[in-house]
């Protein structure tokens, strides 16, 4: 579509629809005796419309956005692969990426804040949630970037409801791995790949394990 300006930058809108494998596996043991249970399946995710503004200053670019995380994805209260969350939530932040032309290094970084809603087959209400996403990468070809990511998470008030039978129980996590985006063109529209895989640690009141990323996007 046309470009839009608004306050200066870019207005940019989409929508994400994810879909994702899980595979889960739980042990629990007292002394000698342990009981351990293993999931997994594909399900469809929490679609994410979302709404951005754009602002380019030499070699830095910066955005803000505002997105609403519906509660689409495949889920069942009990100990399901689930890929989403079964409640609706609202994602602000501030995204910026600056690029060195010189050594092809490219820095980026995202902050955020998630506002959770409850989630009503549970009665359970997860708390306010800060989330910070980076990534280091060298430019190897023209479109073609490799590098390291990772992210940090942090829970900044705790859950509640009738569900929260453990309090609080605010979480934490952070994690590490390699990266790569794959930029061309599809016709006259930019087509993105991007793919990044994640070993977490640090973990705390949270499952701790590692997940491969995949999306693709197409701009119009």
């Amino acid at each position: 579509m046309p470009e839009t300006k608004v306050l200066g930058g870019n207005l940019g809108l989409s929508v994400t629809v994810p879909a994702g494998h899980a595979h889960v596996e739980a042990a629990i043991g007292v002394g000698p005796i342990s009981v351990s249970r293993e999931v997994e399946g594909w399900g469809l995710g929490d679609i994410v419309p979302r709404a951005q503004l754009g602002w380019q200053s030499g070699e830095l670019a910066y955005t803000v956005w505002l997105q609403a995380i519906t509660p689409t994805g495949r889920y069942d209260p009990t100990f399901a692969p689930n890929i989403g969350f079964n409640r609706p939530g609202i994602d602000t932040g501030l995204a910026a990426t600056w690029t060195d032309k010189n050594t092809k290094l490219q820095f980026n970084g995202a902050a955020g804040f998630t506002f959770n809603f409850e989630n009503e087959a549970t009665d359970y209400r997860t708390g306010t949630e800060f989330h910070f996403e980076w990534a280091i990468g060298y430019e190897l070809s023209k479109g073609l970037i490799v590098g390291i990511v990772g992210y940090d998470y942090r829970q900044l008030t705790g859950d509640s409801g009738a569900g929260a039978v453990l309090g609080p129980f605010k979480s934490r996590v952070d994690a590490i791995g390699p990266g790569l985006s794959f930029t061309t063109l599809l016709g006259k529209m930019p087509l993105v790949l991007n793919l990044s895989h994640y070993q977490e640690f640090n973990a705390e009141h949270r499952f701790e394990g590692n997940e491969t990323l995949a999306s693709v996007t197409l701009r119009f």
